[in-house]
Parts: structure tokens; C-alpha cells; sequence
């Protein structure tokens, strides 16, 4: 039985290596998958997959400091996993800062099996340098945009170019519906650290958007039940003006609605969109929703 360790440290990267190994398991049936990811990459692979997502998903440099640590042992397991278990190849999925490393501090251990990055870093955008070094240490990259293809090959690194894996699911989520020219979505996050820290903002800038058109509404889209609840929360504690929301409450509306689930279908209602920093902002252009 052929053996894969996957590392996954993000939500959108979970989501991608998910989809990896599905497509995988239709390839090869006897697969095993091993590693640490997050809850979807859990369910393709199994109990003995590790759900560390909760806490590797950091936001900041003072999260990554504050949690050094944690890092710093995980990345000690991570090693001691991958010279027990013995895969047939390593899949790094974005997440460069401990990636990265990784693969370095597995060729320096005479790591045989093959290491693949699958959503490369952006070097070409940050350090084009870093990718001869990328070379020394890893085998193969698959790229999610056709030009990066030939910025690695140009250094020795084989690549090859597999498409962007968040096309076809946005694709199978498109909607017949007009855009509502007083609607702005509000779109804060997947992680309960960027929804503390971005949403209130957006809802003051909600305030300050109605004083100059009170005929605005908002949706803020909430990637779970459990954000929701935390959304609602921060919304309590943050209210719009009063008098607006009396209004709304006279009216059977609030002003700031909670949609579950509806990240895709909002941003193709909404005439423009408020988007945290992150794979939202691609998914916004795609559905062509304004946004900043």
C-alpha cells in the first residue's frame, strides 16, 4: 500500500487538499493518507489524520511570536512522523513559513521520498531568488496559475501547471440573480481571530456608510454556525445607531444580516463587497463583485 503525508496548515488549503486526495483515491483506490490538515482532508483520509488547523491557522507576525512554541514542537512531530511512517511522497500544500522549512530540514535528513508542493508560494511576486533555493530541496511543484511554470523551470525546478482548484467548485455555485444596488457583503474571515479582529471595523464602517445613504443593507457572510454565533455576538456588543435600529426592527428587518453558508451567493447579490485579505478576495473576483 502506497503511502502520501500531507501538511495542510490553513483552511483554504484544507479545503484544496481535500479535493487532492479525492481526486487521488479515484486514481489509486489503495491510497493511505497520513499527515496533519483539517477537518475535510480528516474525513477523505481518516481518524489517523490530524486536525491541527484550529491551531496552526495564525493571523500576524505577533501570533506566529506568541506561538512559537507550539511551532516549534509541531514541526519537531511533523519530522519524527514522516522518518517513522516512510511515505512514498511528502505534499506540502501552501502555507510556506513552516513548509518551506520543512521541506529544507527534510533533504538535510537525506529524505529519499519525494517532497511536492502543491500551491506554491508566491515567490514570483516576493523573491524570485528564493526559487533556485526552492530547487535544492524540492522535487516537483504543481502550480495553480500557467505562468509559474516557466519561472521555476528557468531555475531547475520541475512544475507543471494543474489548473486553480477553487474554479470548478465556484463554478458549480453560480446563480441567476441580479445584483441589489443597496446591498454591501461583508465578508470578515473563516478563522474566529480574523472575525475579532476585522468585524467590528466593518460594522463601523457599516455606521458610517448609513449616515451617508440610510437606504443601505448588509449581509456579512459567515463561514459557520459557530462564527455566526460569534458574529452575532460582536454585534451585540457593537450595534449601529439606535434610531437606525428601531427603524429596522419597526420594519421586520435587521440591518445587518447573518447568512450561513453563502459566502458565493452573496458576493453575487451584493452590488459591492467588504472582503478580509485571502481566498475571498479571488472568489470575489470571479463572481465580479466590486470590492475593498
Amino acid at each position: 500500500m502506497r503511502t502520501i503525508y500531507f501538511v495542510a496548515g490553513e483552511v483554504s488549503a484544507d479545503n484544496h487538499g481535500a479535493a487532492l486526495m479525492r481526486f487521488l483515491r479515484e486514481l489509486d483506490p489503495s491510497l493511505k493518507f497520513i499527515g496533519r490538515g483539517g477537518s475535510q482532508m480528516q474525513q477523505v483520509a481518516g481518524a489517523q489524520f490530524k486536525n491541527w488547523i484550529g491551531e496552526a491557522a495564525v493571523l500576524g507576525l505577533w501570533e506566529v511570536l506568541r506561538k512559537y512554541g507550539y511551532f516549534r514542537e509541531q514541526f519537531r512531530q511533523t519530522l519524527s512522523e514522516i522518518q517513522e511512517s516512510k511515505p512514498d511522497a511528502v505534499v506540502l500544500i501552501d502555507y510556506p513559513g513552516f513548509n518551506l522549512r520543512l521541506a529544507r530540514a527534510l533533504r538535510r535528513q537525506s529524505h529519499s521520498e519525494k517532497t511536492i508542493y502543491y500551491i506554491s508560494p508566491q515567490v514570483w511576486a516576493w523573491n524570485r531568488r528564493r526559487i533556485k533555493k526552492m530547487a535544492r530541496f524540492i522535487d516537483l511543484v504543481l502550480c495553480i496559475f500557467p505562468f509559474e511554470t516557466d519561472l521555476y523551470a528557468a531555475s531547475g525546478l520541475r512544475a507543471v501547471f494543474v489548473g486553480h482548484p477553487m474554479i470548478e467548485r465556484l463554478e458549480t455555485q453560480k446563480i441567476d440573480n441580479r445584483r441589489d444596488s443597496n446591498l454591501i457583503g461583508l465578508f470578515p474571515g473563516s478563522r474566529s481571530r480574523e472575525v475579532r479582529k476585522i468585524f467590528p471595523v466593518m460594522i463601523e464602517t457599516a455606521r458610517l456608510l448609513l449616515q451617508d445613504n440610510p437606504s443601505l443593507h448588509f449581509e456579512v457572510a459567515a463561514a459557520s454556525e459557530e462564527l455566526a454565533q460569534e458574529i452575532s455576538e460582536l454585534l451585540a456588543i457593537n450595534p449601529l445607531t439606535r434610531a437606525r435600529e428601531e427603524k429596522a426592527t419597526e420594519q421586520g428587518f435587521e440591518v445587518i444580516q447573518i447568512a450561513v453558508g453563502e459566502t458565493a451567493a452573496l458576493m453575487q447579490r451584493a452590488f459591492v463587497g467588504i472582503v478580509a485579505s485571502g481566498s475571498a478576495t479571488l472568489e470575489a473576483a470571479y463572481y465580479r463583485m466590486p470590492l475593498c
